[in-house]
């Protein structure tokens, strides 16, 4: 995941000294948690692109018979969000059961599910699923039973492992009658075999096509691929999506391409699927946050300003650079398997001592982009004066009013001017800012005539320019 690079502005020098500080790897590959941030500075985009996946990675191992309850119902007030649900690790199958890989065995299944981590899953689907205007699409992280090859998997267990899989999502699907079409079955297959197994492109290509055929005979081909969810986004573009380009089944069922960033790239991956002429919908982001280290193992997360502030940046340069989802790492504090410890970059905050939730500083710089960009938005040209703080702009679904997003990482409050030609209606606009002492404060009105409007934004701050959302 992210290497280190010469960071150009403040904000950037800033987290890369505290990283240093505190000895974090610069070998990790790129996309990791943990590694350096760098954030390069794309020209605005020139073409439109809906925005159809703002979210959270939710880990489902703190639901505890419900204490997760009052957590889910923090992060549904953000907005219409997307869930990408996590399971963690992909062993529920503790042996081979049943000669026949194509022979589904219910009675077991329903006993495997109905209990343990499979059954925390599921309630915690079934209580994102009551929250109005949620989508979940569900992960599956960690390695796979040792029987099955355990940080692989084995060319000739491949049928067991789509069974487990596919079983899994007829359970959910028919007997809990939970709502989700989305699916990501494996994670950072291009990595070391802990976050996920390690399968190459040709084998990854292989097996999505048995598990799409094995959907379709369970009567679940309304199910669709968010893929290949790879660390490295280089990998993503430059060796799984020829693989996949190559197999129309996997490449039609992959509705969302999927790729992980914690450097704010992307490897151009919405220009490299545009350019295939596929059916795939366009490119999600399905981990991304600010630098967090030691958050993987155990070391609790700072809740410093200066990651909150990176994640902001982190967001626009992504959106930027094509991205049409965004889903934050992570929702909540929670214990991961295959780290063997619990994993401190939720949005919220976990006190075991009370059993509790409370927002860190990411939750409100996330929120004061995900209430007000609904699914469908538009991203627009925009241009920021200066251009020390930056900006991305939308327009929600049926409107042509702006909605404004941004970051001004320098030690000097600044009056920016912001311009879009794409905008010519009037409008008054809320104004609501997130920095060090505040959270999501509602500031002065501003004012767009003829697609300009001016505001003061403070120092080391995340700002947002939108429509009084309805209470």
């Amino acid at each position: 995941m992210g290497k280190s690079a010469i960071i150009q502005r403040t904000l950037g020098l800033l987290i890369t000294a505290a990283l240093l500080l505190t000895g974090c790897s610069p070998g990790l590959p790129p996309g990791e948690p943990g590694g350096p941030a760098s954030f390069p500075r794309p020209s605005a985009p020139a073409m439109l692109q809906k925005v159809d996946g703002l979210g959270v990675n939710a880990n489902i191992h703190n639901w505890n018979n419900g204490e997760l309850k009052p957590a889910i119902d923090t992060i549904a007030q953000m907005g219409h969000l997307t869930w990408r649900v996590i399971v963690d690790r992909a062993d529920w199958e503790p042996a081979m059961h049943g000669a026949d890989p194509s022979v589904y065995d219910w009675p077991y299944y329903e006993k495997l599910y109905s209990a343990g981590k499979m059954a925390d899953l599921f309630d915690t689907v079934e209580y994102i699923n009551s929250k109005p205007g949620q989508v979940v699409s569900i992960n599956v992280m960690g390695g796979v039973p040792q029987w099955m090859g355990g940080t692989e998997i084995r060319p000739e267990l491949e049928d067991y492992w789509v069974r487990m899989i596919a079983s899994m999502v007829y359970f959910g699907r028919v007997d809990r009658k939970l709502n989700f079409t989305l699916l990501s079955p494996m994670n950072e297959s291009d990595w070391n075999g802990v976050e996920g197994p390690q399968v190459g492109p040709e084998q990854y290509v292989r097996i999505m096509h048995k598990l799409s055929d094995a959907l379709d005979t369970l009567g679940l081909a309304d199910i669709s691929f968010v893929g290949p969810d790879t660390a490295s986004a280089d990998k993503a573009v430059q060796d799984y999506l020829p693989a996949m380009l190559k197999d129309r089944v996997v490449m039609d069922r992959t509705v969302h391409f999927g790729i992980h960033s914690y450097d704010g790239g992307s490897a151009g991956a919405s220009d490299a699927l545009a350019a295939t002429g596929t059916h795939a919908r366009n490119v999600w982001v399905t981990e991304f946050s600010g630098p967090c280290p030691g958050c993987d193992t155990g070391a609790p997360n700072p809740g410093d300003w200066e990651s909150a502030q990176a994640s902001a940046t982190m967001a626009i340069q992504l959106l930027r650079g094509g991205m049409s989802g965004l889903q934050f790492y992570d929702a909540w504090d929670g214990y991961y398997e295959h780290h063997g410890s619990i994993g401190y970059w939720g949005l919220l905050a976990y006190n075991a001592a009370t059993h509790s939730y409370t927002p860190r500083k990411n939750y409100y710089v996330m929120r004061q982009l995900f209430e007000f960009v609904p699914p469908g938005s538009a991203l627009i040209d925009c241009t920021s004066s200066p251009e020390s703080v930056d900006v991305v702009c939308f327009v929600a679904p049926g409107t042509s009013t702006l909605i404004v997003y941004g970051s001004n990482p320098g030690d000097h409050e600044q009056q920016v001017h912001i311009s879009s030609p794409l905008i010519d209606a009037a409008a008054e606009l809320a104004s609501f800012h997130t920095d060090a002492a505040h959270n999501m404060d509602k500031g002065p009105d501003t004012q767009i005539s003829q697609g300009s409007a001016t505001i003061t934004v403070g120092a080391r701050s995340v700002f947002t320019l939108a429509a009084q959302p309805a209470s």
